[in-house]
């Protein structure tokens, strides 16, 4: 990679479903088990009531253990991404072009016509989605790129291989 020229440049708009597939890797989790652990704690609150029995006491933990499981539900599959879609819609986060050129030591951000610096070893978090990468820096600022983005399978790998640690 040379300083003049980029080794990968990439230049994209996000749409809706790629938005949410980012969203989700960026505070859903980072890994897919973290994403299990909060409705695993709510079934076992459940079994932990039918343990002691639905006669007495467990009828509570039952009930409480059913209220966390649907309020999550509702919560991830439900209001998140109607939010999600308000704001992109009312921003228009869609119709701005974004992008990213890669240098040997650092990398170039291009969001609403204007560029930022990031150095490599700024990166906190990547991980990749179904459509998406996701690129968490130490400032708590996330990128967002598209998988469609790439010309090439070669130009994803040196994608991938800049990021992971």
């Amino acid at each position: 990679m040379s300083e003049t020229k980029p080794a990968l440049s990439l230049r994209y708009y996000l749409n809706l479903e790629e938005s949410q597939d980012g969203f989700s890797l960026a505070t859903f989790g980072k890994k897919q088990i973290t994403r299990f652990i909060t409705p695993l704690v709510s079934i076992g609150i459940i079994v932990w009531g039918f343990m002691i029995g639905f006669e007495g006491v467990g009828r509570y933990y039952i009930a409480l253990g059913t209220f966390f499981l649907l309020l999550q539900i509702i919560m991830r599959y439900w209001f998140l991404p109607m939010m999600f879609k308000r704001q992109f819609v009312k921003y228009q986060f869609g119709k701005s072009e974004q992008g990213m050129d890669l240098y040997q030591d650092h990398a170039e951000l291009y969001a609403n016509g204007r560029k930022q610096m990031i150095h490599y070893h700024d990166v906190q978090n990547f991980a990749v989605g179904k459509l998406t990468y996701m690129i968490e820096m130490k400032s708590r600022t996330v990128v967002i790129v598209p998988k469609r983005a790439f010309e090439t399978q070669a130009d994803q790998t040196v994608f991938e291989n800049t990021f992971k640690k």
